[in-house]
């Protein structure tokens, strides 16, 4: 690598890197609102003298000359997504389609004030245009940007890029990983999956003299991938296993139910709202023994569970028998939760599926399901099931385009010349990770089968959630890595 970025200290690479995220943050971009964020990139790209597309799904597309004497050099594709997930604390207000993120800064680390950061996948766009800046300072060949939209809901911008942007490409190096000193080379393949039908509803029957609600609270959630073998409760399945319960010992007659937020987060919260013939003590009685059963098994990771009840006034309306049967067993039928652990690595997930979102208005009751496995087979298996249980249920169903598995390339060239640089760089020979997330890459792999990749990122934990946080000692040295190995393809 030449001398000048060697030069450069870690602390004014880093404040360089943040200057460039700190003009991302000020953007609104949530998924499927990134109209205003792939303007900004477009002509801030074109401003720095590249080619640059932006096509009609707003994706960003820029071509960089090689260093003097590097034109030969194969192709490369620096890649990440502009969007992010938004959300915020409960109480803050925020605006997600109009309001900047407030960054705070320690000495540590770099979180939002109320809200998700961003740095997913910010901090790689931000790195990738930190270097962009300073092409002088380290020798590459023939570059290609790509910076997609809508990565955080259905992908569609690498599903819908045109594949001329990614065939005559050798080596893609994608910047959305979550940890510095990990290499990923495999990723899970997913699909939205959507239910609902039609509701019927009768006025409750003055004999089932209790009602009540439920709510459940206080377990933790978290991403449908990273934490699904983590021990952490589905409220939808909990809420499910209650009502089961209330109808060992009476009737349970249900109004409404409620409870997750999306396809990928596990949800920490339901409500349940009905009639039954037990007495409000006998509904607190099943629930207290719910939540002792919970702790038992899940103590260590669900520490803070909390089921609360409250005596209502009978509710107007509850749902035909036939449809509460209907609708339970849909939800007892389709699998929720770790599927299949791998037979050559027993620590990683192969397959899972995450019931993500139950909702019932006047006349539908949905449910959003997102099944991921580390094969595309394992995907198709689930979809195959999911429709033989909807139509047992009389449910409809709608399934995404699925987003492909990226499968491990045991003959990368560009993982053994990453592997050489970053132990070079760092003094420690990184992971290698195959992760049951679902990433771009798998979509640019289908487009060009022969393409090379990698996927690596600075270290953000609890992404998507308010507590994100961004490790800003792994900024420099990720920025150093993304040089030093461009440096070494370039010498191919």
């Amino acid at each position: 690598m030449n001398e000048t970025l060697l030069n450069k200290t870690s602390e004014e690479i880093l404040e360089g890197v943040l200057a460039e995220f700190a003009k991302l943050a000020a953007i609104p971009r949530p998924s499927k609102h990134e109209e205003q964020v792939s303007n900004f990139l477009k002509d801030l790209l074109t401003a720095c003298g590249f080619e640059v597309v932006q096509d009609k799904f707003k994706n960003v597309i820029a071509d960089v000359p090689a260093s003097p004497g590097k034109e030969d050099s194969p192709l490369t594709i620096l890649q990440g997504h502009m969007d992010m997930v938004c959300v915020a604390e409960e109480g803050y207000t925020f605006n997600p389609t109009v309001d900047p993120i407030k960054l705070v800064r320690d000495k540590k680390f770099l979180t939002a004030e109320g809200t998700s950061l961003g740095a997913d996948d910010g901090i790689g766009i931000a790195g990738i245009l930190y270097l962009l800046k300073n092409l002088d300072a380290f020798d590459h060949g023939r570059l290609r940007i790509i910076f997609t939209t809508d990565e955080e809901q259905s992908m569609n911008g690498a599903l819908n890029l045109d594949k001329r942007f990614v065939s005559d490409a050798s080596f893609m190096i994608n910047c959305d990983s979550e940890k510095f000193g990990e290499l990923v080379v495999g990723s899970a393949g997913c699909v939205q999956a959507t239910f609902w039908r039609e509701l019927h509803y009768v006025r409750p029957d003055t004999k089932l003299g209790t009602n009540m609600t439920i709510t459940i609270g206080g377990l933790r959630g978290g991403h449908s991938g990273e934490e699904i073998s983590s021990g952490r409760v589905n409220a939808l399945k909990l809420a499910l296993q209650i009502m089961r319960a209330i109808t060992k010992s009476g009737k349970i007659r249900l109004s409404r139910w409620s409870g997750g937020s999306a396809f990928n987060v596990i949800p920490n919260s339901s409500e349940l709202v009905f009639a039954t013939d037990l007495k409000p003590a006998e509904v607190q009685s099943i629930c207290a023994e719910m939540e002792r059963r919970v702790r038992k098994v899940y103590g260590a990771t669900e520490p803070n569970l909390k089921i609360e009840t409250k005596v209502i006034k009978r509710p107007d309306k509850v749902l035909h028998a036939k449809d509460y049967d209907l609708l339970t067993n849909f939800i007892e039928l389709i699998h929720s939760g770790v599927y299949l652990m791998s037979p050559e690595n027993p620590a990683q997930v192969m397959a899972s599926a995450n019931l993500g979102v139950v909702r019932m208005d006047d006349n539908i009751v949905e449910l959003k399901l997102l099944p991921r496995g580390n094969a595309d087979e394992l995907v198709e298996e689930f979809i195959e099931g999911f429709k033989q249980a909807a139509q047992l249920c009389v449910f409809e169903s709608k399934f995404a385009t699925p987003s492909p598995a990226w499968t491990f390339n045991p003959d990368s060239k560009l993982l053994k010349l990453a592997e050489n640089v970053f132990s070079e760089q760092n003094g420690y020979k990184p992971e290698r990770q195959i992760v049951h997330v679902g990433l771009e890459t798998g979509h640019f792999v289908q487009k060009n089968p022969a393409l090379d990749i990698i996927a690596i990122g600075t270290t953000n934990e609890h992404i998507h959630s308010p507590n994100e946080r961004l490790h800003l000692d792994t900024v420099a040295p990720q920025v150093k890595f993304i040089a030093g190995l461009l440096e070494k393809i370039a010498e191919t």
